[in-house]
């Protein structure tokens, strides 16, 4: 039911250990016990380096950390499915829009260096996100295995920042579970657009 939607370095045993069902890998991996999507990241300091997003082949292509014109653009174009970073209004409502996911990563709050205005940045956009309907994704935001967190703290740390428990939940299977099956019908070709797959008939 559960994934973690940003893992860089695989344990396939301390992922099901920690409650996990699938992953988005940003880096190799196979794994015949549980669910793997191709995470790529992209980070852009002015609208010409986002271009190269367009050009990525993955399942979960995510902007990380970058200024405010660049997320517009991404925003705008559709080019990623999620952004990692504090996102203010009104760039959140029109990802609520787009159908663009905020990311949330435990790891940025593991290694602040000021927790409570980590804290703050993203009770802020958790808040903002709630307000306009903007998908939420939980992630461990995990550069090596040791910085893994299981499904209880993920859920755990969606309720510190504002969600209620089945929100919180949620956060770590919805949004995911869509981006799975979407990239299921494409493999099928079966998906044409945001809303709309090809349908075979029965007789």
């Amino acid at each position: 039911m559960f994934w973690d939607f940003w893992v860089e370095e695989f344990d396939e045993k301390l992922l099901i250990d920690l409650g996990f069902k699938g992953a988005c890998m940003f880096g190799e991996s196979k794994s015949k016990k549980i669910q793997i999507l191709k995470g790529e990241k992209v980070t852009a300091k002015n609208p010409n380096e986002l271009k190269k997003a367009a050009k990525l082949k993955a399942d979960f292509i995510m902007l990380d950390k970058s200024n405010e014109k660049v997320q517009k653009m991404a925003i705008k174009r559709c080019l990623v499915d999620g952004i990692h970073s504090f996102v203010k209004y009104p760039l959140i409502k029109e990802m609520a829009e787009k159908n663009i996911a905020v990311v949330i990563s435990f790891n940025d709050l593991l290694n602040s260096k000021e927790p409570q205005k980590t804290i703050a940045k993203m009770k802020r956009t958790i808040f903002l996100a709630k307000k306009y309907k903007t998908p939420i994704i939980i992630v461990s935001g995990a550069k090596t295995k040791w910085e893994l967190r299981g499904v209880s703290e993920l859920i755990a740390l969606g309720e510190v920042l504002g969600l209620q428990r089945n929100s919180a939940k949620k956060a770590l299977f919805d949004f995911q579970e869509k981006i799975a099956k979407r990239q299921k019908l494409k493999k099928e070709g079966k998906y044409v657009m945001p809303g709309v797959e090809i349908v075979e008939k029965t007789i």
